[in-house]
């Protein structure tokens, strides 16, 4: 199974009491981003823009993080609006080049799978990029971890 690290860069909370996390995501040590930039690069430079492959940011999580992290947030991106946004464009826009997966439970496991690019068309496949599976116990103890950083 894999390990997962949340990195909390930047906290805000707003004087109506609301909180606001900018997070990185790392798993088993290496940055997220660094992950799918390795398996992004082929089909970036097949359609002539390397630059683009792996070209994510933190994102600021606007809700409970337990609960986005679990799925649980209303999900609407990708093509059937069941995805959760991991990472976003370095411009720091979410939505200008988020990458996107299915987060599912399944007994003692979270389950990170159906990786999505939505700006990129075929040519950018996610089916042989197998994904992530953590032990639960150490995930929710890795969102824990970052609700208290």
């Amino acid at each position: 199974m894999n390990r997962i690290t949340f990195k909390v860069i930047k906290k805000h909370k707003y004087d109506s009491g609301y909180e606001s996390s900018l997070v990185n995501i790392f798993i088993d040590d290496i940055p997220l981003a660094k992950i799918m930039k390795a398996y992004e690069m082929p089909m970036a430079t097949k359609e002539g823009h390397p630059d683009l492959a792996g070209g994510y940011h933190a994102i600021e999580v606007l809700s409970s993080l337990e609960k986005y992290y679990l799925g649980k947030d209303k999900a609407d991106w990708g093509d059937e609006e069941n995805k959760t946004a991991l990472l976003g464009c370095e411009c720091g826009t979410v939505g200008c080049w988020p990458l996107l997966c299915k987060i599912s439970l399944q007994g003692n496991k979270v389950i990170w799978s159906e990786f999505e690019q939505p700006h990129r068309d075929d040519d950018w496949d996610y089916s042989a990029f197998e994904g992530f599976v953590f032990e639960k116990q150490q995930y929710l103890k890795a969102i824990d971890a970052m609700k208290n950083a």
